[in-house]
C-alpha cells in the first residue's frame, strides 16, 4: 500500500484547496460577466428631491438705446442740455459787454439745435420754446436787459425735458461732459493758450449746466446717491479747467474732462 508521507499529504491537501478557490473564483468571474444590469426604469417619488441645475448668472448688459430724441430721452435731455450750454455763456458774455461772442451763442441754438429737434418736439406732443428762444435772440440785438427773457426760455426748456431716472440723467450728463471735453480740446493748444474762443466758451457752457442739472438730482437710494456723488466730485474737477470766459489762456487739461465723463457714465450704467 502506497503510503502518503505527512509532507506530501499536506502539499496535495493546499492544493486541492487551491483547485477549489480558484474554480468559485472562476464562477464568480462568469457569473459577473454574463450577468446582465438591471434595465428596468427608476421611479423617482414625488418626495425625493432632484438636484437642478444652477441658472446661469445675467451679465450686466447695458440698455440699448436709438439715438433718437424723439424716443430716446438719454438724447433728448443731452441735446437740451447743448442749447442751454449755449445760452448760458451768452448770458456771462452778455453780463460781461462782450455783445458780439454772445451773439455767436445765443444764434446757433436757434439755427441749428433747436431745428434739429422739431421732430422730437411733435413726436412727444411737446410745443417747444421756438418763441422764448426768438424773444432772447431779437432783444439781444438791442443790448438792453434781457435777464427776465432768458429766465423764461430756462424755464420753458426745463418744462420740455421728460421726468426719468437718476440713471438716464446721468447718462446725459456724461454726454454733456464728453463734448465739453472735445469742444475744450479744440478750443486750447497743448501749452494751454485758448486758441478757439467759441469753443472753449462752448465747453465751459455745457458743464455749467450739467452742474446745474446735477444740482437737482437726489435720492433715498444709496447706490443712486453714490452716483450723483461721484457726478458732483468729477463735475467739479472738470470746471476747474477753466480760467474765466474771457482768459487767453488756462492751465487745465482736456484730458480731465474726458475722464470725468467717463466716470459719470459709468457711474450710471451701474445704476442700470
Amino acid at each position: 500500500m502506497f503510503k502518503v508521507r505527512p509532507g506530501l499529504r499536506l502539499g496535495l491537501w493546499l492544493g486541492v484547496v487551491v483547485i477549489m478557490l480558484s474554480g468559485c473564483d472562476e464562477k464568480a468571474a462568469s457569473e459577473a460577466v454574463t450577468e446582465e444590469p438591471d434595465a428596468s426604469p427608476v421611479v423617482i417619488s414625488s418626495d425625493e428631491k432632484v438636484a437642478e441645475a444652477p441658472e446661469p448668472i445675467a451679465e450686466d448688459i447695458p440698455e440699448i438705446r436709438s439715438g433718437d430724441p424723439a424716443d430716446d430721452d438719454v438724447e433728448f435731455i443731452y441735446r437740451l442740455g447743448l442749447i442751454r450750454g449755449h445760452l448760458l455763456s451768452f448770458i456771462e458774455l452778455y453780463r460781461a459787454d462782450a455783445f458780439e461772442m454772445a451773439q455767436t451763442h445765443v444764434k446757433h441754438p436757434g439755427s441749428e439745435l433747436y431745428a434739429a429737434l422739431i421732430p422730437a418736439f411733435e413726436a412727444r406732443a411737446s410745443g417747444g420754446f421756438a418763441e422764448a428762444l426768438n424773444a432772447l435772440g431779437d432783444a439781444s440785438v438791442q443790448r438792453g436787459d434781457v435777464s427776465a427773457l432768458y429766465a423764461e426760455l430756462v424755464v420753458a426748456i426745463r418744462a420740455t425735458a421728460p421726468k426719468t431716472s437718476v440713471a438716464v440723467k446721468l447718462l446725459a450728463i456724461s454726454k454733456m461732459v464728453a463734448t465739453a471735453a472735445e469742444e475744450f480740446d479744440a478750443g486750447v493748444s497743448e501749452n494751454g493758450a485758448i486758441v478757439d474762443a467759441h469753443e472753449y466758451q462752448d465747453a465751459f457752457g455745457f458743464l455749467s449746466v450739467a452742474r446745474e442739472m446735477l444740482a437737482s438730482e437726489s435720492s433715498n437710494d444709496i447706490n443712486e446717491a453714490e452716483a450723483i456723488a461721484v457726478a458732483h466730485e468729477q463735475l467739479d474737477l472738470s470746471i476747474n479747467a477753466f480760467a474765466g470766459l474771457l482768459a487767453q489762456t488756462t492751465e487745465g487739461q482736456a484730458e480731465t474732462i474726458y475722464t470725468a465723463a467717463a466716470q459719470i457714465e459709468r457711474a450710471a450704467l451701474r445704476l442700470q
